[in-house]
């Protein structure tokens, strides 16, 4: 399944800021490079080395870095990435002649990669800063107040420095809990296919980038509000409400699904502690059986989002249990080539704005990813969910320079996530430690 509203999407996220007295100092805001596709690196050494790519242009050199591919999990040692306004320039090994008026950040031989994303929050304005500073560059947010969403987005579009990027659902779309249940700011109350479809088209006018479903969803609404979403061409995500099963929530075109509710709710056994368990699983809950789901999740695209450590405040006293029960299941996803990225929940008493991020990027190595594959599902995995690979998710010239300077090589230990010196933002330098 593709992203149908890339054309949209670029135009609110990707927007270059209007200028601002910051940027008089010395980032000069051009994209005369914003064509640049997918250059192979010899290529563009090529093009250096012709001056179609002038060094005196740039605006920001981070000199003396080690650059991590996060496509392949190569480590590439003493390179200079050059800057022009919101655009990497180029990437050249050892320290270039650089000209007296450009600004030099001297990596001391640290490791640069691409700026992290955390791909579940519900925040708060109070937030933003805590993500660039944790080396947060993009957020999707599941589930907020869409005016204040909106305000947001404005605000850290015309200042990098004061956020991150942010994608959004805005209210999320779910069932009443009670005859008298209305909603609020973050939630729409959905009772009938009708009011599903109104919903759906309300949003999608007012810019959102996806649909957000959540529990408590008819059968006949959930299938209006998925076919709404089609009609309309744009993604919907979320949970599975209990009136669905998972391959039916894959079928229906669900882009990705949150938490553990990729599992069929017989099967959440699978997550408990052993003495708990049946002791005969049901049919549907056998490896052979969750082979067979894992595999139609495959063919159909569909993304997991499993926040692992918000179970440490939802279920604190299973959490263990919860744990080794999907480490149990890792070896099954990769086989299956399931795409997974790093979301927090954030928004939930006790998870931590930008910290929690590094958390998860921790658990997922503890439940049996690589380091590398716990930093693809926050840098390079959520840009091809949003398919935006052509301007996040790499460091390479043409891209959008959001990127976090490290003094540790996190293939090495993805703990060094956590050893942030500097964070760049859309081409400006907005953190320094």
């Amino acid at each position: 399944m593709t992203w149908h509203r890339v054309s949209s999407f670029r135009a609110r996220v990707f927007a270059e800021p209007a200028p601002i007295a910051a940027l008089k100092a010395g980032f000069q805001r051009t994209d005369k490079f914003s064509t640049v596709r997918r250059v192979s690196m010899i290529s563009l050494f090529a093009l250096l080395a012709t001056a179609c790519v002038h060094r005196d242009d740039a605006t920001l050199a981070i000199t003396n870095v080690s650059l991590i591919d996060v496509q392949n999990g190569t480590t590439i040692p003493d390179q200079t990435v050059l800057i022009r306004g919101r655009r990497i320039l180029g990437v050249t090994t050892g320290p270039p002649t650089l000209p007296p008026n450009i600004s030099t950040l001297d990596g001391h031989q640290g490791y640069l990669i691409p700026g992290l994303w955390d791909m579940h929050v519900h925040m708060d304005s109070s937030d933003l800063s805590a993500f660039l500073a944790f080396g947060i560059t993009g957020v999707r947010d599941m589930g907020g107040d869409l005016a204040e969403l909106l305000a947001w987005r404005r605000a850290t579009t015309a200042a990098p420095r004061a956020g991150p990027r942010l994608v959004f659902a805005g209210p999320v779309l779910r069932g009443p809990r009670s005859d008298a249940d209305s909603g609020s700011s973050s939630a729409v109350v959905i009772r009938t296919p009708e009011q599903g479809r109104r919903a759906v088209d309300s949003l999608a006018a007012r810019g959102v980038d996806f649909i957000k479903v959540h529990e408590g969803l008819s059968r006949e609404v959930y299938f209006a509000i998925a076919a709404e979403a089609r009609r309309r061409h744009v993604a919907f995500v979320g949970h599975v409400p209990a009136t669905l099963t998972p391959v039916e929530a894959s079928d229906a075109g669900q882009k990705s699904i949150e938490h553990f509710e990729f599992l069929p709710d017989p099967c959440l056994f699978l997550l408990g502690p052993p003495d708990a368990r049946p002791s005969a699983a049901p049919d549907q809950c056998t490896p052979s059986a969750l082979d067979s789901l894992f595999a139609h999740l495959e063919r159909n695209g569909t993304w997991l989002d499993p926040t692992i450590g918000s179970f440490r405040i939802f279920a604190p006293q299973q959490f263990p249990a919860i744990v080794a029960g999907f480490r149990a299941l890792v070896p099954q996803l990769r086989t299956r080539h399931i795409r997974v990225f790093a979301g927090t929940d954030l928004g939930t008493r006790g998870i931590v704005a930008g910290a929690a991020l590094h958390a998860e990027l921790e658990l997922m190595v503890q439940v049996g990813f690589t380091p590398l594959e716990a930093l693809q599902a926050a840098t390079i995995r959520p840009a091809e969910f949003l398919g935006v690979t052509d301007s996040l998710g790499t460091i390479a010239p043409g891209k959008i320079a959001d990127l976090v300077l490290l003094s540790a090589n996190p293939l090495e230990g993805i703990r060094h996530t956590r050893a942030i010196i500097a964070v760049v933002r859309d081409g400006q330098l907005v953190q320094l430690h």
